[in-house]
């Protein structure tokens, strides 16, 4: 009988430890999104998006919740009299289409994530554009 009360408290414990441990590896949502930017950023970066267009690297951020994607603009388009008004409106509405058909950032898009597109010149580092888009822009 003693021998079954031990057993009993020695299993008890090793659930306890056991459910101790295992909630002290899970990571939030927001923490994973973090380390997954990260090494998106480790392992992609730079990438070359089209000609001329290069990610720079992705960011979560906490306010708001979301990413921010870094791009370096270089070569021919590295010239801000080609960008105007209706060049970067096209844009705008090009980057939010996408946005709204990419079925990868669902589970992101089902948390009212933001997605901020920064786009930077090569040459001199000054922001040509940024457009944040949220859940009112792609749902």
């Amino acid at each position: 009988m003693r021998k079954a009360h031990l057993y009993k408290i020695a299993c008890g414990l090793i659930m306890v430890l056991s459910a101790a441990i295992s909630m002290s590896c899970t990571e939030s949502f927001e923490d994973r999104c973090r380390r997954e930017a990260r090494e998106y950023t480790e392992r992609m970066c730079p990438r070359v998006m089209a000609e001329c267009i290069t990610m720079d690297s992705m960011v979560f951020v906490d306010n708001p919740v979301g990413f921010t994607y870094y791009y370096n603009i270089s070569g021919t388009l590295d010239n801000a009299e080609l960008l105007t008004d209706e060049v970067l409106d096209e844009f705008h509405d090009e980057l939010l289409t996408n946005l709204r058909q990419d079925i990868n950032l669902k589970r992101y898009k089902d948390r009212d994530f933001t997605f901020t597109y920064k786009y930077i010149s090569a040459s001199t580092h000054e922001v040509f554009t940024e457009v944040s888009y949220g859940p009112d822009d792609y749902k």
